[in-house]
């Protein structure tokens, strides 16, 4: 070989080491940058979590003072105690979103504008419809005076520092509930033609649908309580009601007797106008919100049943929904091999656990005292994203969020034809189609056998399934 030949070789050899140089480089720093958003989306979710079990424990606090001014007779303060309750429910939140950015901040996630575009647009809403200003029509009812303008101007002071993280499971008032143009998971299946989920959640919808004239209506605003925030709800329901109504006089002194710093009697209880006037307002865990949460390996409010990707068990005690915090952050790495920039994203999902001690004295879940809030949250731990209730709506998703906020009703009202243009519009107007309707009746008809709750995933022509979702 002669000396040029060697020479174009070792040259030859160097650019091949050299490339695989940088693809290392590019693993290196795509391990790296994922390393760091979990970190940051974790401690976001951690620091939101936090909050919320703060929060409500200071309702619980409020709760307890409000008894024993009830006994006392002093109207005017429990009424003031109720104020604050209400502000905590629906301003608080909006605060564990600040400490979550501060904590994305903190562990290197840098600000993303997507984050705070949806909550931009919602400020203007709360101010025009919530309110009833402009065009809108009468304002929606106010939890306390004034609190429209505050829940606005709370949301966009957060906005205003710059978001690092998105709330993934905020959950607005008009686009709560189980209706099916508001499952994330429908548009999917449409567009893999993943029958067998169609098979297992809505064949008569599959098989009998003729027209988007056939969809029920679209929750509304005023179906939904507007006691919590939207962001990171605490998921508590006011009651008004007597307080005899919840417990008898001897379990009244019970609970003062735990958790309130004076001792009342049962007397001053059976002679309290306050204890029996149901017009008192009490907070309570909302009984939608707080439910049983896993059964065996299994979402335990899940009509299917399907295998959940659980390690160990949840102990008893601590077997409850309740409130959490899912937390999205990005990142964008370029690569160097290649002229390539790669946007990674890790969603985390928190919440806060606590004991109560029931009126029978015994140690367990949180809601043990008939769902009265009490303080009893002292922990706060991660938990899977898809154990958590409200995911389908995130703030870091605007692609999907406006979809439901600004193209639904058109497709409601006019049909199809008047969509505009976006993922999730298309989807419906596949799903608009005959024929496209048919081939899914036609495929179960003689493959609903192979269907698998957990299995791997199909769809297309195989009508695979993901976790039965």
């Amino acid at each position: 070989m002669r000396k040029g030949q060697i020479a174009l070789l070792l040259l030859f050899v160097l650019v091949v080491l050299a490339f695989f140089a940088l693809l290392n480089v590019d693993t290196f720093m795509s391990v790296r940058a994922k390393n760091r958003l979990q970190n940051g989306g974790d401690a976001a979710a951690l620091a939101a979590a936090r909050k919320q079990g703060a929060l409500i424990n200071e309702i619980g606090h409020l709760n307890i003072e409000h008894v024993v001014a009830a006994v006392r007779g002093d109207s005017n303060l429990c009424e003031r105690i109720v104020a604050d309750q209400r502000r905590i429910a629906l301003l608080g939140p909006v605060e564990a979103l600040r400490l979550a950015n501060r904590a994305a901040k903190k562990n290197g996630m840098e600000e993303r504008a997507e984050f705070g575009e949806i909550l931009r647009e919602h400020v203007k809403d709360i101010r025009l419809v919530y309110a009833g200003g402009g065009q809108a029509g009468d304002p929606y009812p106010e939890p306390f005076p004034g609190a429209w303008t505050d829940y606005a101007t709370a949301i966009e002071s957060v906005v205003s520092e710059g978001l690092a993280t998105g709330p993934d499971n905020i959950e607005f008032y008009d686009a709560a509930g189980g209706h099916l143009l508001l499952n994330r998971q429908f548009y999917m299946a449409i567009a893999a033609k993943d029958w067998c989920w169609f098979f297992f959640h809505c064949y008569g919808v599959l098989s009998g649908y003729t027209s988007y004239h056939d969809w029920a209506p679209l929750p509304s605003r005023r179906d939904n309580p507007m006691d919590n925030s939207e962001i990171f709800s605490l998921h508590i329901a006011t009651r008004k009601c007597r307080l005899l109504d919840i417990f008898t006089p001897d379990e009244i002194k019970t609970l003062a007797d735990r958790h309130a710093d004076v001792t009342v009697s049962r007397d001053d209880i059976e002679r309290s106008l306050l204890i029996a006037d149901p017009e008192q307002t009490w907070f309570l865990f909302d009984q939608y919100g707080w439910r049983r949460w896993f059964n065996g390996r299994s979402l335990a409010d899940d009509e299917e049943n399907y295998d959940f990707p659980l390690a160990g068990e949840v102990k008893e005690e601590y077997n409850v929904h309740g409130a959490a915090a899912v937390c999205r952050c990005a990142r964008g790495v370029e690569a160097v091999a290649v002229d390539l920039r790669s946007d990674f994203t890790w969603s985390a999902a928190a919440k806060p656990f606590g004991l109560v001690e029931d009126l029978e004295g015994a140690r367990g879940v949180v809601t043990g005292l008939r769902h009265f809030v009490v303080p009893a949250f002292t922990d706060v731990r991660l938990v899977p994203v898809d154990a958590v209730d409200g995911a389908d709506l995130a703030t870091a998703d605007f692609g999907w969020v406006h979809h439901i906020r600004n193209h639904l009703g058109v497709y409601r009202e006019k049909g199809p034809q008047h969509l505009d243009a976006c993922f999730w519009c298309d989807q419906l107007k596949t799903w608009e189609h005959a024929n496209f309707r048919r081939e899914g009746v036609n495929w179960l008809k003689y493959n609903s056998g192979s269907c698998r709750r957990g299995g791997p995933g199909g769809g297309g022509g195989h009508g695979g399934t993901s976790r039965g979702h």
